[in-house]
């Protein structure tokens, strides 16, 4: 056997050994590949129902903000009217009483001025 025959013997089984690994590792990659997508499928399997209960909640969430800004408008409703009959009554009692509390302090100091005659 010459060099040449010895090297290219060495070449070939450097080539078989660098070639079965890389078949060991596309076998490995492969069986990866199957683990994961058997992963998001059973993901994708439990997401699914997930979304569809989470759509159902906001609907029932939106439903019930609905009657709670109804609710709110009304009570603002309620609110004003009640300001408005404060108004009303707070010009009703303290007008007579700012009235009288003017006389009696025009009376008084009549009565202090013709007092000192």
């Amino acid at each position: 056997m010459s060099i040449g025959e010895i090297s290219g013997l060495i070449a070939a089984i450097a080539f078989g050994a660098i070639a079965l690994a890389t078949v060991w590792l596309l076998y490995q990659l492969v069986k990866t590949m199957g683990i994961l997508n058997q992963f998001l499928d059973e993901v994708r399997a439990e997401t699914i129902p997930l979304m569809t209960r989470f759509q159902t909640t906001m609907d029932h969430v939106n439903t019930e903000l609905e009657r709670v800004d109804g609710i709110l408008t009304a009570v603002e409703g309620m609110s004003q009217k009640v300001n408005n009959a404060t108004k009303v009554v707070q010009e009703f009692v303290a007008s007579p009483i700012v009235k009288a509390i003017g006389i009696g302090a025009g009376a008084s100091k009549a009565y202090g001025k013709w007092k000192k005659k």
